[in-house]
């Protein structure tokens, strides 16, 4: 399985714009990574860090009364971060900060259900 996972976001990252992407447990612990300009220390603190946020973000939702979080997007002056829920996992990305939004979203949607069929 974590063969499929890799083959799977080896591909996403080759999408234009993307620079990095993960697959991390609800613990926050990294199942694969496809980060080639980021150290592995760098991935897995990322990956603890993206789940976190996603908690925190269903948290504040629950608490407005805005029912479930499905996908998380935060954007800063030197690109975007993105955290799916995918099932029983997260899928967290990298991207430049002038992706096109609406590409990368649908490429994701698809990235999230090859992700839940292979799990």
């Amino acid at each position: 399985m974590q063969e499929i996972l890799e083959r799977i976001i080896v591909d996403f990252v080759k999408n234009s714009g993307v620079i990095a992407a993960s697959i991390m447990d609800a613990d926050g612990l990294l199942i694969v990574s496809h980060a080639p300009n980021i150290s592995e220390d760098e991935q897995e603190a990322s990956a603890g860090l993206m789940s976190q946020l996603l908690i925190t973000a269903r948290e504040v939702s629950s608490a407005a009364g805005f029912g479930e979080v499905q996908n998380l997007m935060t954007e800063a002056e030197k690109g975007k971060l993105f955290v799916m829920n995918a099932s029983d996992v997260y899928f967290g990305f990298f991207t430049e900060p002038n992706v096109s939004l609406g590409y990368i979203r649908v490429q994701a949607k698809r990235t999230v259900d090859k992700i839940k069929s292979s799990i």
